[in-house]
């Protein structure tokens, strides 16, 4: 999508046999306007793309979101993204709805203490710059749900974020697909998202179910089983029983951003805590689907195929997706009176709005007193390990592990947080 925007030019209305209604895809007249370029040149863009993709992907109308969630990470984007936000932003876009944007590939505030190139960062401020102008509220983080963006549930937004669009189908009750670059920015600028997928009500009913028999999973265990179950449905949305009852927002945020890295998972209908999810005949809209149970073999045989060394790391990176107020709070209990062993690095990945908060209240120096180091605004998925010299991981993120392992950069080690804990201080 977004090597197509690149291409396209203004003020010269993009796709000349596009203009006037669609041939598929209903648009009023005030849509056609803005197709045909009356409304300026970054709305006729905005609206092009929607069309363009709408018609692609069956929908039969563009309906309205109350916000959106945008892609603004340079090691995704490349000098392609840079192009396509500033040409938006240069040609009068405006975001019409709360926009809240994904982590850049950088510490915003420490980049340089962190070693990035200066020619690196700044490629990455340009796309700051070009999101600011646009609107948007700089959130910078991949759990925007739990700190910036907060819809309700039955509203309709258009996310980009992978593991959020699942938080938000799954837990909020809300109605998202997963936007790709490009269209996300457009959806943004227009307020509105073409109506298919996820947002249809025959395409969230549960086609297959899991059930864990796992009694009382440890913070690996959320992620392991998140990976199954994105392995093992393929396309179709699941349904899974058997978590504990206290189960917290916080592992289902890891368990969801497993599931969505393991397969192209967007919902998954928490039976008993999903809204109209109580049983797996009501998630499954009384249809009898194939069903898996999963215990400690299926969880121990995830963890074999996500590690791929035992060589010392260097480098730890927790919070992939970012790491909450809370769990950097348990954290900084387990590096309590510890300190991180000569030739590794301990990276823990969060929000600018928790890390200062947990500055304010001490919580950011006793991590620190370990030897770790506290991080917002990035994360170690989109970082340049590689280049920063990085060759062994070591994470209990299964979403980190999956995408960096698949791209071969750097070996991964998978482990809980307290095994790695125990590893690498003293």
């Amino acid at each position: 999508m977004i090597r197509e925007i690149q291409r396209w030019s203004f003020p010269a209305t993009a796709f000349k046999n596009m203009s006037g209604r669609s041939n598929d895809m209903y648009l009023t007249r005030e849509q056609e306007r803005i197709l045909s370029g009356e409304r300026g040149a970054a709305k006729e863009l905005a609206m092009t793309i929607l069309a363009k993709v709408g018609e692609a992907l069956g929908a039969d109308s563009l309906v309205p979101i109350k916000s959106a969630h945008v892609l603004a990470h340079y090691s995704s984007l490349h000098e392609a993204g840079i192009e396509v936000l500033e040409k938006f932003s240069s040609s009068g876009g405006r975001f019409a709805v709360p926009t809240t944007v994904d982590p850049a590939s950088v510490d915003l505030e420490n980049w340089k203490s962190f070693g990035i190139p200066e020619e690196y960062a700044e490629k990455q401020f340009r796309l700051c710059t070009a999101f600011a102008k646009l609107g948007g509220i700089p959130c910078w983080s991949c759990a925007q749900y739990q700190v910036c963006n907060f819809p309700k549930a039955g509203e309709t937004v258009a996310w980009a974020e992978s593991n959020s669009v699942v938080f938000a189908n799954s837990l909020i009750g809300c109605r998202t697909n997963k936007i790709t670059s490009g269209l996300d920015i457009a959806c943004a600028i227009m307020g509105m998202t073409p109506r298919f997928g996820m947002l249809l009500d025959e395409n969230r009913v549960a086609q297959v179910a899991f059930r864990s028999a796992i009694d009382r999973p440890t913070d690996l265990d959320y992620r392991s089983l998140g990976y199954y179950i994105g392995r093992h449905s393929g396309s179709r949305v699941p349904v899974l029983d058997g978590l504990p009852k206290k189960v917290s927002s916080d592992e289902l945020k890891h368990l969801g951003a497993a599931a969505a890295a393991g397969g192209p998972v967007t919902m998954i209908h928490y039976v008993g805590i999903t809204p109209g999810s109580g049983s797996l005949k009501s998630a499954s809209g009384g249809e009898r689907v194939e069903t898996f149970d999963v215990g400690r073999k299926e969880l121990d045989e995830v963890e074999s195929d996500l590690n791929q060394s035992e060589e010392k790391p260097d480098l730890v990176a927790l919070g992939v997706p970012h790491l909450s107020v809370y769990e950097l709070g348990q954290l900084a209990k387990f590096l309590e009176g510890k300190k991180l062993k000569g030739g590794t690095r301990m990276y823990a990945y969060t929000s600018s709005q928790a890390y200062d908060l947990l500055e304010r209240t001490g919580v950011k120096r006793e991590i620190e007193r370990s030897g770790a180091r506290l991080t917002h605004s990035t994360d170690a998925e989109i970082s340049p390990l590689k280049r920063l010299g990085f060759e062994v991981v070591m994470t209990n993120s299964a979403k980190l592990a999956e995408i960096v392992s698949s791209e071969g950069a750097v070996k991964i080690r998978y482990k809980p947080v307290a095994e790695i804990v125990e590893e690498v201080t003293s």
